[in-house]
């Protein structure tokens, strides 16, 4: 192992802490937890409906940890759970106006300011980075990614986007 490995991973897991606390607290203003407003996106990216597997595949967590959130979150009239015809045991998750309104209201302030000390060229180069870590991660854990790589990625108009959308691939599903 170099050297450097473990103050970087330390500073990635420190700045990722950081992030992930300002999120929160601008998340709860608006009643939403961070898990919350990153299913309220799964769905508005996917045009309106997901599964629960898809859910879990892209967030890592486990399965009845995602069940009951989106348990709690249909209780709240946030999305909606239709059990599949081919599966009985499985469910589409579907978003609702309830659901769709909230998720038009989720500020992304904390995360421009944050970003805002890189250029365009630099956020690009940062996610590409990020993109080939996450997916060593993957490969350490003996797993594939769930997300594109960068020669896959491309924009509306066509053109390869450099910066990992995470959430563009579940309309793919």
């Amino acid at each position: 192992m170099n050297e450097i490995d473990f103050p970087l991973w330390r500073l990635l897991d420190h700045t990722r802490y950081i992030i992930f606390r300002l999120r929160e607290k601008e998340l709860a203003e608006i009643g939403l937890t961070p898990e919350q407003a990153f299913v309220l996106d799964m769905l508005h990216s996917a045009g309106g409906e997901t599964t629960i597997n898809r859910i879990v595949e892209m967030t890592q967590r486990k399965h009845n940890s995602m069940s009951a959130l989106v348990d709690r979150m249909a209780k709240q009239g946030l999305l909606k759970k239709r059990r599949l015809r081919s599966d009985k045991r499985a469910y589409r998750i579907l978003s609702t106006d309830k659901g769709e309104g909230v998720f038009q209201k989720i500020s992304r302030e904390s995360v421009y300011r944050t970003f805002s000390c890189f250029t365009p060229d630099e956020k690009a180069e940062l996610g590409d980075y990020l993109n080939r870590l996450l997916t060593s991660a993957y490969n350490s854990a003996g797993m594939e990614s769930p997300y594109q790589h960068p020669e896959q990625r491309r924009d509306s108009s066509g053109n390869q986007d450099t910066v990992t959308r995470v959430l563009a691939i579940e309309s793919e599903h």
